[in-house]
């Protein structure tokens, strides 16, 4: 019975390789907008790359109340604030490097830069759209590092503006993901929320990449919107040539699933 779990068995229960995985719309409401569950699972993987598991538990458990009602345990966003004060405290993104590409406004990235993030410049300024858009021919004009955490939110979305030239929504969403993996840090994380190209559908092309997919999760009750982390395994970068060769031989297996 739920009932007779402590907090921590029940915080055990929902790791996944140390990802703590909420139901949908449980998110603590950090910002209240669609970037609570990016910025979470931001968060959290601040934790791990510290190795500071067990404090991470500490900053979470009051949001962690039992429902007499459903007999599970929830999430209690009205304790959001407080843990706030706990992870200002804790500045656990203190020297770890981010980057967003095609950020929805600045509030987010001022909330973890507060927590101690050193946010690339270049989050706000790199081409989503029109001739100079940024994809794997031209990555490194833009890049000369890498970071311990990617991240997006809305962006890896089949009816969101990824699409280029004649390529299918899934070829552009993939080349991203590509480059994503290229300036992703060994054992760094890569984490896409709101969106609908997810490991469950192209779990071995993330592994040509260098991608490992920890877990991917509905975010909310919307549109079949999903959150997706994943780790880099190592320090492969991987040039378009390669991708292109890669996506069509997995589209020669599987042609439903990778596009016309």
């Amino acid at each position: 019975m739920l009932q007779n779990l402590s907090k921590r068995e029940w915080f055990n229960s929902k790791l996944r390789k140390n990802f703590l995985v909420f139901d949908k719309n449980q998110f603590p409401k950090f910002m209240d907008t669609s970037y609570d569950p990016t910025i979470f699972a931001v968060i959290n993987a601040a934790y791990i790359l510290k190795d500071k598991l067990d404090d991470f538990f500490k900053v979470v458990e009051p949001l962690i109340v039992f429902d007499k009602n459903k007999n599970t345990f929830k999430i209690d966003n009205l304790q959001s604030e407080k843990i706030k004060e706990m992870l200002f405290h804790d500045k656990m993104l203190s020297g770890l490097t981010l980057f967003e590409f095609n950020p929805k406004g600045t509030e987010h990235l001022d909330f973890l830069r507060q927590l101690g993030a050193e946010i690339s410049d270049q989050t706000e300024h790199i081409p989503a759209a029109g001739s100079d858009v940024i994809k794997l021919k031209n990555w490194k004009s833009y890049f000369n590092k890498k970071y311990d955490i990617t991240f997006s939110n809305g962006l890896m979305d089949e009816n969101s503006s990824i699409k280029y030239e004649k390529h299918t929504a899934v070829f552009s969403g993939l080349e991203l993901y590509t480059l994503f993996a290229n300036i992703t840090k060994k054992t760094g994380f890569s984490i896409h929320s709101n969106g609908s190209i997810i490991s469950s559908l192209y779990e071995t092309f993330f592994q040509f990449i260098g991608f490992n997919v920890i877990e991917y999760f509905r975010t909310n009750d919307e549109n079949f919107k999903f959150t997706m982390i994943m780790q880099k395994i190592n320090k492969k970068e991987t040039n378009f040539d390669e991708f292109f060769y890669i996506y069509h031989e997995l589209k020669k297996r599987w042609p439903t699933r990778y596009g016309n």
